[in-house]
């Protein structure tokens, strides 16, 4: 009994000392890196407030606001743990929550249970804490520690509710410091994105940030939290996109307001002011064929990959960099898997103009119904970003959608893009290609361009992601050329070799001249062997005996 007992002590001494390491270690992560106190100046209010313990912020299991969408991916096991920060309604004051796995079962609605730590404020001035518990602590730390070492539930009535594995933060957690804000880039209602800097894996990186605004008018509120929700959400599902067509996100920055996305920073801005601003004029069919239409059409085949259905394509939504890559950006409407019906009670708007007839009449979304919307993508980018139905009032163009009428090709457009724009919006989804025949269907186009020979000028390229990953991704620039080109380069090469055979024919002629100016042509002698050289000797002898019979 006693030995029992002693090996039970000291398992609790043993986790004791797991929980102060996680926390010592916590301690000095929170302390590296270089540090942006202008931001949390500036920018940054208390996330904590009074109400929640300074102390807590500085431990590395700590969350801050991590909403619980995104918690169920951190805690895997039974036991593991995390504290965070939550404000049910935004007159409430925030609280501190104890999140803990008390199952595995993906599909138990109580696989997670949430215990909020009480705080009361004791006559002397003493804060004193306390979960369900009447058990009072002077820290949250120590808390933790009380229920990790005695290993009773933190919630009583749930048995599997005891405290294991405090969970650290993850790599796309961004520190606030770690962040240093710059240029306004555009701003909204509710939020802003800023150029600026991040350290990612150890590495400052130039990026873009998302920055939501904090709101304090309480009639705002309610709808700031739906943004930062929105915000929350477009960075759950960016986190695992890796391909060069499709806009990179780093991480976000929860552990305090004002919440941030930190996302790559794309240089040259959206494809529609690439055509109505930038470059005006200057981009050529080649470069609007296989540049924008098949790089948007790769990163939105890619999306559909993932089981993702982006329900916002425009010309707007796709980045294009200066080295001419298409970029599918703006998830904030994205939904994973293969039908969304959205809820009347919403009353969101919707992009009328980009969406699908089903979409208007259900508000039914699917892999299809982005399908459609890149059909008006297609015709953005050969208007040279002309706005669809323009001069139309949104019945207008709805009753014209429903009824099966299209727009015209916009003036120059290729017939086979117009074509291809034809079998992107059939009013029957089912009659609808898919975003991988699209892609076939572009590099098809390109093939012929280039008689043939190769689908497009293929570009193995491989993505290194900040995680180690690195993902390779095939990237298309279009060179079809017209004839006329081809057979002026064909011209050109003819030329070429024509003076390579001559000043080779003239160095041959050259060479012959000097050889017949030579009076002594050296003989190239065979190397005497052994055997050779006795038989040299015996037709000597032989001669000197046959001349003296003669004489």
């Amino acid at each position: 009994m006693a030995s029992a007992e002693g090996g039970k002590a000291s398992h609790k001494e043993e986790r004791s000392k797991h929980f102060k390491k996680t926390s010592a270690d916590a301690s000095r992560s929170c302390n590296k890196g270089p540090s942006y106190d202008e931001i949390s100046k500036s920018r940054a209010s208390s996330s904590i407030t009074e109400d929640v313990a300074k102390h807590v912020e500085e431990e590395n299991f700590y969350h801050g606001l991590l909403p619980r969408e995104d918690i169920t991916s951190i805690l895997e096991k039974v036991g593991d743990f995390i504290v965070r920060t939550t404000q049910p309604r935004p007159s409430d004051p925030r609280e501190i929550v104890i999140s803990v796995r008390v199952s595995v079962d993906e599909s138990d609605p109580m696989a997670i249970r949430h215990v909020v730590v009480r705080k009361r404020k004791k006559q002397d001035g003493r804060i004193e804490w306390r979960a369900i518990e009447a058990e009072n602590f002077s820290t949250v730390r120590e808390l933790i520690e009380n229920y990790i070492a005695s290993r009773r539930p933190i919630n009583p009535e749930v048995k599997a509710s005891i405290l294991i594995r405090p969970i650290k933060r993850k790599p796309w957690e961004f520190l606030h410091d770690d962040i240093k804000l710059k240029d306004l880039l555009g701003e909204g209602q509710f939020g802003e994105v800023r150029a600026g800097e991040a350290l990612v894996n150890g590495k400052r990186l130039s990026v873009a940030i998302k920055v939501a605004k904090v709101v304090k008018e309480e009639s705002q509120m309610a709808k700031a939290k739906e943004k930062i929700k929105e915000m929350m959400h477009e960075a759950r599902l960016m986190r695992y996109f890796k391909h060069i067509n499709v806009v990179r996100i780093h991480g976000v920055a929860v552990l305090k307001e004002p919440l941030m996305i930190v996302m790559e920073r794309v240089y040259g801005g959206s494809i529609i002011d690439v055509l109505t601003v930038t470059r005006v004029g200057q981009v050529g069919e080649d470069e609007k064929i296989g540049n924008m239409s098949l790089g948007a059409a790769r990163g939105l085949e890619y999306v559909h990959s993932k089981n993702c259905i982006h329900r916002d394509i425009a010309a707007r939504n796709v980045l294009y960099t200066d080295t001419r890559i298409a970029k599918i950006s703006d998830f904030g409407m994205s939904r994973k898997g293969d039908i969304y019906e959205m809820s009347r009670a919403r009353n969101k708007k919707i992009p009328l103009k980009w969406t699908a007839p089903e979409s208007m009449v259900a508000l039914q979304y699917t892999k299809k119904t982005d399908v459609f919307s890149f059909s008006i993508l297609l015709w953005e980018i050969f208007s040279n970003g002309s706005e669809p139905y323009q001069g139309m009032t949104s019945l207008e163009v709805k009753r014209m959608i429903s009824c099966g009428e299209r727009m015209k090709a916009p003036e120059g457009c290729p017939n086979d893009m117009y074509e291809l724009m034809t079998k992107c919006w059939e009013q029957n989804p089912s009659k609808r290609i898919t975003m991988t025949e699209v892609v076939r269907y572009i590099e098809g186009l390109l093939s012929q361009e280039c008689g043939g020979t190769t689908t497009a000028t293929q570009a193995t390229r491989e993505e290194s992601s900040d995680d180690g990953c690195t993902s390779t991704v095939t990237t298309a620039t279009s060179k079809g050329r017209s004839k006329k080109k081809r057979a002026h380069k064909q011209k050109k090469r003819k030329h070429r070799h024509k003076h390579r055979r001559r000043r080779k024919t003239q160095s041959l002629k050259e060479r012959k001249g000097d050889a017949s100016d030579e009076k002594e042509v050296v003989k190239r002698t065979k190397p005497v062997t052994r055997r050779r050289r006795q038989s040299q000797n015996k037709m000597k002898s032989g001669e000197n005996k046959h001349t003296k019979i003669r004489g």
